[in-house]
């Protein structure tokens, strides 16, 4: 495949899963501002947060991206009928053991809540109990869907695993907002997430089935020593660096009530550009990279990493200097609705102004990590998310009592850009793979300059003219699409691309 075409490729698969997690992402933020509607920044909405959250954090603490990491390039190497084995076995596997342990998390669910909610008081902790005792069953709906995801993904089927979380979402959107009135209805929430989980999974197994998918017994043992030590180096490093935004929203409890909701409203918030963006580009790489490496063309792979880190830099940098500009509009719109109160939308504003400045950082980690585990190096990330946990626990600590969820905020960011430097530096020693280098950092030096330029005239509209919400979001959107245009057009290989690419189809 020539570059222009593989560039193509890319292009069409990353707008394809950046649509579907557009859409998951934004029914993520309708969930939680039917939540912040419902129950503001009270006691109830820290129960239904936390009961919410819960599952997702000890899902990906116990898998996360490890499955992908490890199955993934197992998929690549295998055939397609060895493949369906692999897929059907992992099934079995998988669901038996999570099933067995969200029997033992429900047995001791009260010690779940004084260990990641320990603000909680008695009343809280009891409906959260009860909460607890409903959602955790969505364990093992998502680790089965996360096995189906990477089984598409390996065969460039990125549409209908990126509709995942939309179809989720929109399952308990429509619980929230139809059926549940107040805090006595946490049950018919718990029963929406069920639903929602099940309907997820069944759709990536139709998706499978469309595409060929051998529905057989499973054959010989295929899940080898070899393949469980890379998952569990994989889960290592991916459940350290979610570990770092759980034990900020714990902590956050400890501010009385309301805290853990403010710190959730703004870590999801941060996480949409996140998601929605620099996420799809790790997604979209992580097959290619891996077959590249599998066919021993490590050159192409270098070069494909090095352009990824570009790309997450320009997108990450110009959502940085958007919020920047924006952010007090834009957290108004996503939350300043029903009993939301004012000082609530600015405390929000003051934690996302500082965490957002982790966003580069975050991006290039998961691209890093991608190109790790596509090396089949799943040490590395492990080593990098410890140092980060480390940095993390006594600097949050420290700063949380000098000042509150601001500093908690503010040792994430550093936690991120420290986790990120080492993942540079072991790539390089481990790997001989330098994927920043000088022409990549003159090149971002023009992306930086070039997006500052293009933000001034925002700025002073902004400071000049009162705009009414919707106004903000859309100058804020033309804003966003303009800084990334202009950056990626500053460099000339690009530049030259879109020229050719725009002189082709005049001439067809």
């Amino acid at each position: 495949m020539s570059s222009k075409s593989l560039l193509r490729h890319l292009v069409s698969a990353g707008l394809l899963v950046s649509g579907g997690i557009l859409l998951g992402r934004l029914t993520g933020f309708l969930r939680e501002v039917a939540v912040a509607s419902k129950f503001g920044v009270s006691q109830d909405a820290d129960i239904v947060l936390f009961s919410l959250t819960l599952p997702d954090f000890l899902i990906n603490l116990l898998m996360g991206g490890a499955l992908a990491a490890a199955l993934i390039p197992e998929f690549k190497r295998s055939t397609s009928k060895t493949s369906d084995q692999l897929f059907l076995q992992s099934s079995l596997l998988v669901g038996a053991g999570f099933c067995l342990l969200v029997a033992v998390l429900i047995w001791n669910a009260h010690h779940l809540v004084h260990l990641f909610a320990p603000g909680f008081d008695l009343v809280a902790a009891k409906h959260a109990v009860d909460l607890l005792t409903l959602v955790l069953w969505l364990m093992p709906l998502t680790a089965l869907a996360g096995i189906s995801m990477s089984y598409l993904q390996s065969r460039n089927h990125f549409g209908i695993p990126a509709l995942g979380t939309f179809i989720f979402n929109t399952t308990l959107i429509i619980a929230l907002f139809f059926f549940v009135t107040d805090a006595g209805d946490f049950r018919i929430l718990g029963g929406a997430v069920l639903i929602g989980g099940l309907l997820r999974w069944s759709s990536q197994l139709i998706c499978m089935g469309a595409h060929g998918m051998q529905w057989t017994r499973p054959g010989g043992w295929l899940i080898s020593k070899d393949l469980f030590w890379r998952y569990f180096q994989a889960l290592a490093a991916g459940s350290l660096i979610l570990v770092l935004p759980v034990i900020a929203r714990a902590w956050s409890s400890l501010a009385g009530p309301g805290g853990f909701a403010t710190m959730n409203y703004s870590i999801n918030l941060m996480e949409l550009p996140m998601g929605v963006c620099l996420g799809v580009l790790a997604t979209v790489l992580f097959p290619k990279l891996s077959e590249f490496f599998a066919q021993d063309r490590a050159e192409e792979g270098e070069q494909l990493a090095a352009d990824g880190v570009l790309w997450v830099f320009i997108i990450a940098y110009s959502v940085v200097l958007v919020f920047t500009c924006f952010g007090q509009p834009l957290t108004r719109l996503a939350f300043q609705w029903g009993v939301m109160p004012a000082e609530g939308i600015q405390g929000i504003v003051l934690l996302v102004t500082i965490g957002i400045t982790a966003l580069p950082a975050q991006g290039m980690l998961l691209l890093m990590t991608a190109l790790a585990n596509a090396k089949r190096d799943t040490k590395l990330p492990f080593y990098c998310s410890l140092v980060g946990v480390i940095v993390f626990v006594p600097l949050a600590g420290l700063l949380f009592q000098r000042n509150g969820l601001q500093g908690i905020m503010m040792a994430l960011v550093a936690s991120y850009w420290i986790i990120m430097a080492a993942q540079i530096i072991l790539l390089y020693q481990r790997h001989q793979l330098a994927i920043i280098k000088l022409p990549t950092l003159i090149e971002m030096s023009k992306a930086l300059v070039t997006g500052f330029l293009l933000l001034l005239p925002f700025m002073w509209i902004v400071r000049t003219v009162q705009l009414p919400l919707l106004g903000s979001l859309g100058l804020a959107v033309g804003a966003g699409i303009l800084l990334v245009a202009g950056e990626f057009l500053v460099i000339k290989r690009y530049r030259d691309y879109i020229i050719h690419r725009l002189g082709f189809r005049t001439h067809a």
